[in-house]
């Protein structure tokens, strides 16, 4: 949104809290300042977001497009129906019973419960609000597919998400090493395709290693102790500077089998990885030709065979990360912002 407030368009936000120094773009919060942002989200941000709603409804006008993350109410969607006000949605991940389909497969196939919290009255919610809206942004070609059959399914705004490409990233080389370190950053679980990753690295040879930059899921630490403690894999945790593991690793892995738009792989892209994703882990950064190897977790063939082109060729990680990093810019925040406030502007699907 900031990005385009700077493109010159009028935006107002309406937040419950926030983590970050203030930005430039108007911002109502009902939590106002990073450390009443620390309070336990379910005790305190749920009744700050019913709070802010109210203000919300209290301040938008006719003309005004009402663009809303997952988090607001039915109730919003439904009276904005009511008074003829515009609803865009974000699709930050795939439509629920698309990703339920998705993930019930993926714990099913991995021999445990499901662990997703995907439940009817969820995906019914969903449904129903998509029915309130006039369009949705998209932030990868997966979320367009997965509306299909919805009542979004022609209302798609094609969009991405981006990455700050003004923050400082040195030249990387690319060198021969014996050694190599493959980054994973984010929740190391079966829905971002974690298994799949630990199955391929269980034949990787020793001198190369894993490090995982996030929390691991339970099931994923259980079944994988081993080899988790084996010392091939370096366990991270949550930090507050990714980029400081960003900017130590040699290469980037992405299996998610569900996602919106992962910011992880246009991070990666800033810091001249080489990337090997998923197509759900590509984002829209993998259409572009030459930015990264895009494989099926699932096929542990094609998996190891990409970690290991990836190992034995210097010359494919300096191909894939310097084309990654000279297409990203595209993708800059600023960018991405800017697109989207245009598309908003001249879009036909914002009429009731």
């Amino acid at each position: 949104m900031s990005g385009a407030h700077r493109a010159g368009y009028t935006v107002d936000i309406f937040a419950n809290r926030r983590r970050i120094k203030r930005p430039d773009v108007p911002m109502i919060l009902s939590l106002p300042g990073p450390i009443l942002a620390t309070l336990p989200y379910r005790k305190v941000v749920s009744q700050a977001s019913r709070i802010l709603e109210n203000h919300f409804l209290e301040s938008i006008q006719p003309g005004d497009i009402a663009y809303l993350w997952p988090a607001a109410s039915l109730k919003v969607h439904r009276l904005l129906n009511e008074r003829g006000i515009p609803v865009v949605l974000e699709g930050i991940n795939t439509r629920m019973a698309s990703a339920r389909r998705i993930l019930d497969a993926a714990y099913e196939d991995f021999g445990v419960e499901p662990i997703h919290g995907i439940t009817d009255a969820r995906i019914a919610e969903e449904e129903e609000k998509y029915h309130h809206s006039q369009a949705i942004f998209a932030p990868n070609r997966h979320v367009e597919s997965a509306l299909v059959g919805s009542p979004l399914e022609n209302r798609i705004l094609p969009s991405s998400y981006g990455v700050d490409t003004k923050k400082a990233s040195p030249p990387r080389d690319y060198p021969t090493k014996e050694a190599l370190t493959f980054m994973f950053c984010g929740y190391a679980c079966v829905r971002k395709g974690m298994h799949f990753l630990l199955d391929a690295w269980q034949n990787i040879p020793g001198p190369h290693r894993l490090q995982i930059v996030g929390d691991v899921e339970p099931i994923i630490a259980e079944r994988y102790a081993t080899l988790l403690n084996s010392g091939r894999v370096e366990l991270v945790g949550c930090v507050d500077d990714v980029h400081h593991y960003f900017a130590r690793a040699d290469a980037f892995v992405m299996p998610s089998l569900e996602e919106g738009g992962p910011q992880v792989t246009y991070e990666a892209a800033v810091h001249g990885l080489p990337i090997i994703a998923s197509p759900m882990g590509a984002s829209r950064l993998g259409d572009e030709d030459g930015t990264m190897l895009i494989v099926e977790p699932s096929d542990r063939d094609a998996f190891e065979d990409a970690l290991d082109q990836v190992i034995r060729s210097a010359e494919l990680r300096q191909a894939l990360g310097s084309r990654a990093r000279e297409r990203v810019p595209y993708f800059d925040w600023d960018a991405v912002g800017a697109r989207r406030a245009e598309q908003l502007q001249t879009t036909e699907l914002l009429k009731f």
